[in-house]
């Protein structure tokens, strides 16, 4: 039986970059050109294709490094969107002025993610190894709304950063963003060197995200890599109460989600380094299907406290930071200060949504089609309970406008 397909795809296209990041996961370097290990054009878009068959409609995520140092990025990003796929594109933000942004535009690129971790230059510079790195990603951020390219800010956070976050997402509101991602560092490539959050900590920076949505309607703001802010929020699964069950979810990786190396080594997702399979060996939708990591992230329960808690397909805590710490990607989730209460019996596994009298109109199904893949699962069954709570049989277009979520354009 085949898994439900990805609907986010990360693909580091390289390793080169222009900066020297203190937390990069892939250990990128400084150089000028390709790596004869990576993926080639020719095999890169063989495996883009191979994507939009597995997985029609995913967001795919061009990142590095730094990808705008790939030659062949506009063609990338153009097959693409040929094919159905929605191309953003990762950066630092500094090698992106108005002439790449409007390429990448033209292309059918729909967004940019520009990391920025510092409302000041400081902190960012240092990080990032290189002074006017942070004016040049502001300058990146503009470029990409000039273009009329979606614009996602990127922050990690780190003890001497989490306290920027509100001013970081003013930056962010300021320039158009439509979303603030808040990573929370995993520890894996330079990033092993690094200090993270304690689990006090993690708790604080949570709590300011919530605040922070609130602050910023507008604009999405999201934790990445941090699963229990679902826990946080008493969100359990299969709910989707308030605006922020559709994106604060359990981890995706090997679910929902996968990562492509540079050279085409395929991964549950950028942190969890082990491997489900390569491109060229094997096709994707085999390594998707049949990886004997792919199908443990599907089927096991994760071990110790993540196992038996009332949260534990809710948050299930991160995988990653699972294997960094005990080597094992099931194992339990080192960094969660959460305590089952002695009485709660463990979360029971979710029931699939009651079978649904609610029919589409033709119109209304062909607008959900023209809606991300990442987000249209959400969309579907939040409008489909809607309409069985005002006793509505058929989901028309003037229903989904009457329904539409916060932040989510009109299809």
């Amino acid at each position: 039986m085949n898994a439900a397909p990805p609907y986010l795809v990360s693909w580091n296209l390289t390793r080169s970059c222009n900066l020297a990041c203190a937390h990069c996961y892939l250990d990128a370097v400084q150089r000028k050109s390709q790596a004869r290990d990576e993926l080639g054009t020719a095999a890169a878009r063989a495996a883009i294709g191979e994507l939009a068959a597995l997985a029609p409609g995913a967001m795919l995520v061009f990142t590095g490094g730094e990808p705008l140092l790939r030659g062949d990025l506009c063609e990338l990003v153009r097959e693409a969107s040929s094919l159905g796929l929605m191309p953003v594109v990762g950066t630092n933000g500094t090698l992106l002025g108005e002439r790449r942004a409007a390429g990448l535009k033209a292309a059918g690129a729909r967004g940019a993610g520009i990391s920025l971790d510092s409302a000041d230059a400081a902190f960012h510079d240092r990080l990032r190894g290189k002074a006017g790195a942070w004016r040049d990603a502001l300058r990146g951020m503009r470029a990409a709304r000039a273009a009329g390219l979606g614009l996602l800010v990127q922050t990690t956070a780190f003890e001497e950063n989490r306290r920027e976050l509100a001013g970081i997402a003013a930056i962010a509101a300021s320039h158009g963003a439509i979303a603030f991602n808040v990573f929370f560092l995993v520890c894996t490539g330079r990033g092993a060197t690094q200090t993270d959050l304690s689990p006090a900590a993690y708790e604080e920076t949570l709590a300011e995200i919530v605040r922070l949505q609130h602050e910023h309607p507008a604009m999405k703001v999201r934790a990445r890599c941090a699963p229990y802010l679902r826990r946080v929020l008493g969100v359990r699964a299969a709910q989707a109460g308030d605006e922020f069950a559709d994106w604060s979810s359990a981890c995706l990786a090997g679910r929902r989600y996968l990562r492509i190396t540079p050279q085409g080594v395929v991964t549950p997702c950028p942190y969890l380094p082990e491997i489900a399979g390569e491109l060229g060996r094997e096709p994707l939708q085999a390594i998707w299907n049949t990886s004997p990591a792919l199908l443990r992230l599907r089927s096991e329960l994760p071990q110790g406290k993540c196992g038996a808690c009332d949260f534990r397909y809710s948050c299930g805590g991160c995988r990653a930071r699972a294997f960094a710490r005990h080597g094992d990607m099931m194992g339990e989730d080192p960094n969660c200060r959460y305590v089952t209460a002695a009485q709660a019996e463990p979360e029971p596994s979710p029931q699939p949504a009651p079978s649904s009298a609610i029919a589409w109109a033709a119109a209304a199904e062909a607008r959900l089609q023209r809606i991300p893949a990442f987000l249209r699962e959400h969309i579907r069954g939040r409008l489909e309970e809607h309409a069985r709570r005002e006793g509505v049989k058929v989901v028309t277009p003037a229903f989904m406008a009457a329904h539409r979520p916060p932040g989510i354009p009109p299809a």
